[in-house]
């Protein structure tokens, strides 16, 4: 099974200044390298039913992420070749309860330049639960071949009102000597920053059939 995806999909920032935002958008800020973006979505959905989707997404990266192409990542990276500057071919991964990190393996194709083969990603992503019905998931790239400098992000559900949540998706990421020269700022929006935004598109979506069938 051959999936094409940007996998290092996942978040960063802090929830604060998401409020002083409208609720529906997406910027990215570049900085010394290092791209920032943030995209959050108004939910019609209550906050347990939001609670199960974000538990949902938590154990398909663990379990059976392949699974996580036909919702939460769906449609992020099955375009033609020849509309893609990036490829990434999602192979196989595989998750130790022992240490919490789940272990990926990708080949990375820049059409018409150079791949790669077999590239490794380590990351760990783990929920938490606030008393303020707050939610959190974070994922945490522990380690890249190549690919990536670093990255960090997360997904937070905030309660709003009239039984509605406010998805927030954060970031950060900085890539590789190769990939930072070849990722300029306008590649990096067709090739993450959209991404982000179906991500959390798809997240507000799965919640809202959830509660239609949750009545």
């Amino acid at each position: 099974m051959i999936k094409y995806s940007i996998f290092f999909l996942f978040f960063v920032s802090m929830v604060a200044p998401a409020l002083a935002l409208p609720l529906d958008t997406t910027f990215t800020v570049y900085k010394d390298g290092e791209f920032t973006t943030q995209c959050q979505r108004k939910v019609k959905a209550s906050n347990k039913v939001t609670a199960e989707v974000t538990d949902y997404l938590v154990t398909d990266f663990h379990n059976s992420p392949g699974h996580l192409f036909d919702w939460a990542l769906k449609d992020l990276g099955l375009q033609e070749k020849k509309n893609n500057e990036l490829i990434i071919v999602f192979k196989s991964s595989n998750h130790d309860l022992k240490t919490g990190i789940t272990h990926g393996v990708f080949d990375i194709e820049v059409p018409n330049i150079t791949s790669f083969k077999n590239i490794k990603v380590d990351a760990i992503v783990a929920k938490t639960k606030y008393l303020n019905g707050t939610g959190k998931v974070t994922a945490d790239i522990a380690y890249s071949t190549m690919l990536l400098d670093k990255a960090y992000g997360y997904i937070t559900v905030i309660p709003q009102k009239n039984n509605e949540q406010l998805y927030v998706t954060n970031f950060k990421i900085k890539f590789g000597w190769f990939f930072n020269i070849f990722i300029t700022q306008n590649r990096y929006k067709k090739i993450v920053e959209w991404r982000v935004k179906k991500f959390t598109d798809n997240m507000k979506y799965e919640s809202e059939e959830r509660q239609k069938n949750d009545k």
